[in-house]
């Protein structure tokens, strides 16, 4: 009689233990997968906003070459901008081309030639890197235009986003200038960097 209890409660206390232990599994498995459908749900409802566009300014020359330096041999204070180019969904677009055109350090432009002027085509993380030198403020008319640097960013065949940068505690900012498109520059070694992120459209069905 002594052993049958005893194997009638040893039964018992294993039908338990399975139990506990299925429900706990599949409890952990259906937190699991709740997650992993948040997560995929958060990736896909990611949006990133537009970068926001300003002129184009009278200074836009067409065929300017693709460059590695801009302000190579060009006196004025040594200015490196790095970033990404990505789309609404916050993904990085490779081969986006930069279009850049600059003031010297005197606030002058070269429109006979190239200097300050140039392109440049985004990595396969959608990176890029400018490497040029700060641009002056100069007068326009009865406006003091603040330093800075105009784009036209895109992918081949996709909308072209024309817009400018401008910097952090330049003196001649005012409320023209959209506060998303100043930039937050620091001093390492004598030279200036900033950091920009683009965000333009891009489509997978697009005829240009």
């Amino acid at each position: 009689m002594k052993n049958n209890n005893f194997l009638i409660i040893f039964g018992l206390v294993a039908i338990i233990s399975f139990t506990i232990t299925f429900y706990s599994t599949t409890a952990f498995a259906q937190s699991t997968n709740q997650t992993s459908t948040l997560q995929s749900q958060q990736q896909q409802n990611s949006f990133c906003k537009l970068t926001e566009s300003d002129m184009l300014g009278p200074f836009y020359k067409e065929g300017a070459p693709f460059k590695e330096r801009f302000g190579e041999g060009v006196e004025g204070e040594r200015l490196i901008i790095t970033g990404k180019v990505m789309d609404t969904r916050c993904q990085p677009i490779q081969d986006a081309i930069l279009d850049v055109w600059q003031a010297n350090s005197t606030g002058e432009y070269d429109n006979n030639g190239f200097t300050l002027r140039g392109k440049i085509k985004t990595n396969s993380d959608g990176t890029y890197l400018i490497d040029t030198i700060l641009p002056k403020e100069y007068v326009a008319g009865d406006i003091n235009r603040p330093g800075h640097i105009h784009l036209k960013v895109g992918a081949p065949n996709q909308p072209i986003l024309t817009t400018q940068l401008y910097f952090e505690g330049d003196p001649y900012l005012t409320d023209r200038e959209d506060k998303s498109l100043v930039m937050k520059v620091t001093d390492e070694n004598g030279t200036k960097k900033a950091n920009f992120d683009f965000i333009i459209e891009h489509y997978d069905q697009y005829e240009k």
